[in-house]
């Protein structure tokens, strides 16, 4: 159950270096090739993650420090990546993501977490209620010359 949780997920990135760029970022699915890498991307309410990762409950902050802010709306994103030359999981990635929420842009900047031993990033998003979601999410990895910039969606069906 952990690790379909923890695949599930696999999430999202942004803060954007150029949002010329990101614009015309095709979204993709939950999986996706981006150059050199392939990027994991999963989306879950907050009540269906706690007992997988554990630290999410309803107290005055979310598992990342953050003020909580609707618990039942909190849906907590991931995002994992691996160099496709030799399946490596990347470890030390910073790792932002953006989304359109209410007509406003919110931002994050995903926390690294290890999930059954592996190197995951995630964040905690308030989705206000049923929509589709883009998220832009942007992969700074040393040694790489340029940011790895991805769009994912997720469609929130229904309220909590």
């Amino acid at each position: 159950m952990k690790r379909v949780l923890a695949l599930l997920l696999t999430v999202l990135l942004s803060v954007l270096a150029n949002p010329a760029r990101a614009a015309t970022v095709p979204v993709g699915g939950s999986v996706q090739r981006v150059g050199a890498y392939t990027l994991y991307f999963g989306i879950v309410p907050v009540a269906i993650a706690a007992s997988a990762v554990g630290s999410h409950s309803a107290g005055p902050r979310d598992a990342h420090g953050l003020p909580r802010g609707d618990y039942a709306r909190e849906h907590h994103l991931l995002v994992a990546a691996e160099r496709r030359r030799d399946g490596e999981r990347v470890t030390d990635a910073q790792v932002t993501a953006s989304v359109a929420i209410a007509g406003q842009t919110v931002s994050r900047t995903l926390a690294p977490m290890s999930i059954n031993g592996m190197m995951s990033y995630g964040a905690v998003f308030v989705l206000p209620g049923p929509g589709r979601y883009v998220f832009t999410t942007v992969l700074r990895v040393p040694g790489e010359p340029k940011s790895i910039v991805a769009r994912f969606a997720y469609t929130l069906a229904h309220d909590p």
